[in-house]
């Protein structure tokens, strides 16, 4: 039986956050806001990859389909207001002890 339990990787959110503002006030947000505002954006920080959704959930579930793991960037296009960041909530492995 395998009892080893995957640390932990510290995250630092506020850099995520400041990296995820940049990336979207730099490079995408006068091309998004003409055609998807309103909608949502979740940007992975570390390739500066996007995903767009109808609602929150959506953006945030297709960045983690693709980057399971990762912390994400989301922001509603147009309201600088919304802003979240959002991970798969499997923090560790539990793999062979139960």
């Amino acid at each position: 039986m395998n009892t080893t339990i995957k640390p932990l990787i510290p995250v630092n959110t506020q850099e995520i956050a400041r990296k995820g503002e940049e990336i979207y006030q730099k490079e995408l947000k006068e091309k998004l806001e003409k055609e998807y505002f309103g909608k949502f954006v979740a940007i992975e920080v570390e390739y500066g990859e996007y995903f767009l959704g109808e609602t929150q959930m959506e953006a945030d579930i297709k960045a983690k389909n693709k980057y399971p793991g990762k912390i994400f960037y989301t922001v509603k296009i147009g309201f600088p207001a919304v802003i979240t960041m959002s991970r798969n909530y499997s923090p560790v492995s539990y793999e062979g002890i139960f």
